[in-house]
């Protein structure tokens, strides 16, 4: 048996609201024909990106962010760090970005997005 096989670490990008089917509205959902543009990664490669944003690092617990947040932190990130553009750190925050921005156009009832 290989590593990979048995190994369930890592963590995507997507973008919730809550699920209307939840009186109590305590339930997050994604929409069902979502597509996901942005790779897999390891938890610790999500908890760079949200460190690099000043947001909550521990995804696994703290849970999803406000949309409109999480795209007003990687707008921030992007404007103070034009500089290095030539940067893989750069990169990934950018591909965050424009993922959020097209979450937010494609289904405009997304209200968090985050890594799970």
């Amino acid at each position: 048996m290989k590593a990979q096989e048995f190994i369930q670490e890592g963590a995507d990008f997507y973008g919730y609201y809550k699920d209307p089917k939840d009186p109590e509205g305590k339930t997050m959902t994604y929409p069902d024909n979502m597509e996901f543009k942005t790779p897999h990664r390891s938890n610790a490669g999500a908890r760079n990106v949200l460190g690099r944003l000043g947001l909550e690092q521990d995804f696994e617990y703290s849970g999803s962010h406000p949309i409109d947040d999480f795209v007003a932190a990687t707008d921030k990130y992007l404007r103070m760090n034009v500089s290095d553009k030539d940067s893989r750190e750069y990169d990934e925050v950018e591909m965050y970005h424009i993922e959020a921005n097209r979450f937010k156009k494609e289904h405009p009832e997304i209200t968090h997005v985050g890594f799970n």
